[in-house]
């Protein structure tokens, strides 16, 4: 059998984690029984995974081209995942057209509609110069229209939040049965007995690429907000913000005496987040599971987040600190664990915890395996249930395929209007 995934960009486990949780599912699909394949029409990047060397098939695809068509008739594959909405926008109806039996699946990675409504709401804060908490985020967008339009018409949606799915149960009424819950996954737990000490660590950290919008936000909210905050007691101790695709004005944040300091691409993110004694994600807005986070608890090091940040990772009591987004509180919070061994002790032994409760492979791929057996067997009940699905699949509803359509003909003709 054949499983195909059609990706926005080619997978950087170095360089964000929804890289390493498309390896996830690659791996999954493979232990299904899957011979996986990988297509995208992303440029190719000097820091994409060699997926060739994992046993992968690789492929470069193009939006608007019949090209397309017949590759994926003569692939012919069972099984189609769509790496965010976007890619089914563009490709799914033409797999529904020359692979009517394929079983489609989305990947959301994180709820987008979520997570632009939260920006907006932060910078309708920003504007009003105000206090958090942030305004209510508005989620009745243009986005969450495509978003949701995507996901009906998929026969199962995969999510790596709870909160997102009891989101998309209460507010958008989407049926429990189409939505999967795949978190992270980690094979095992870390051995705990090889991480340094606190007496051997210094400094803060932080991670994220710059390319996602909330990472952005939070270096630049942390350097403003909170770390004068931070420096004035602790006149010694450093920041040091790493991730990749810092452009030009990322690297105008780069402040020495401030002790603030740029690093840029961190080639091995668990060797060098080992060294600091805080992991801080500082996030006002964003969606998903977050994992830097993961990072910090896999390292042992004690990571101080924010209210977005600690959702769907962990429970708010379990993190062995208050959890707030008011700079005071955060700045107040850092210190005490920087100074205070024992409180930073019972913080690392939280994040143990929520690895062996939440993350453990053992726990999630027996189930999401399951369902990739079963999938081929009850898809015609499955499309028979998804009454939406069906009707959006209309002819007078197929906007983004008439699009795509109009697109490529005039590509091909360029001289007609």
């Amino acid at each position: 059998m054949n499983a195909l995934l059609i990706a926005k960009n080619w997978p950087e486990p170095a360089s964000t984690a929804a890289g390493r949780r498309t390896l996830d599912v690659l791996d999954l699909c493979r232990e299904a029984g899957y011979q996986v394949h990988i297509a995208s029409p992303a440029e190719l990047s000097p820091f994409q995974q060699n997926l060739s060397d994992l046993g992968y098939e690789p492929h470069s695809i193009a939006v608007n081209d019949t090209g397309f068509d017949s590759w994926i008739a003569s692939l012919s594959p069972q099984l189609v995942i769509f790496d965010r909405f976007v890619m089914e926008e563009q490709f799914g109806w033409r797999v529904r057209e020359h692979c009517p039996k394929a079983a489609t699946l989305l990947d959301t990675s994180d709820f987008h509609t979520l997570r632009e409504a939260r920006q907006q709401a932060v910078r309708q804060h920003d504007r009003e110069n105000t206090q958090p908490p942030y305004p209510p985020a508005d989620l009745f967008t243009a986005t969450a229209e495509r978003e949701l339009a995507a996901m009906v018409r998929c026969d199962r949606v995969l999510m790596i939040s709870q909160v997102e799915i009891e989101l998309l149960q209460s507010v958008f009424k989407l049926p429990a049965e189409h939505l999967l819950y795949l978190p992270f996954l980690i094979p095992e737990l870390p051995d705990t007995d090889a991480w340094r000490p606190y007496a051997d660590r210094q400094h803060l950290m932080m991670i994220g690429g710059f390319k996602h919008a909330p990472n952005k936000d939070a270096a630049l909210w942390f350097k403003q907000a909170v770390w004068p905050l931070v420096r004035r007691q602790l006149p010694t101790v450093e920041c040091h913000v790493y991730g990749a695709y810092a452009d030009h004005a990322v690297q105008q944040w780069h402040a020495p005496k401030q002790g603030f300091f740029i690093k840029g691409r961190c080639d091995d993110a668990l060797e060098t987040l080992s060294h600091y004694r805080l992991n801080v994600a500082p996030l006002r807005f964003g969606a998903g599971q977050k994992g830097k986070i993961l990072e910090g608890w896999l390292t042992g090091t004690p990571t101080v987040t924010t209210p977005v940040g600690a959702e769907s990772m962990i429970a708010t009591d379990a993190l062995g600190y208050p959890l707030s987004d008011d700079p005071e509180r955060l700045a107040t919070t850092l210190v005490q664990l920087y100074q205070n061994p024992d409180n930073w002790k019972t913080v690392q032994d939280c994040g143990v915890e929520a690895l062996k409760t939440g993350f453990l492979r053992e726990h999630h791929a027996p189930g999401f395996i399951g369902t990739l057996h079963t999938l081929q067997d009850t898809l015609t009940d499955i499309r028979h249930r998804n009454l939406w699905g069906r009707i959006l699949w209309q002819s007078q509803h197929r906007a983004t395929e008439y699009m795509s359509r109009w697109i490529e003909a005039k590509n091909q003709h360029p001289g007609k209007k």
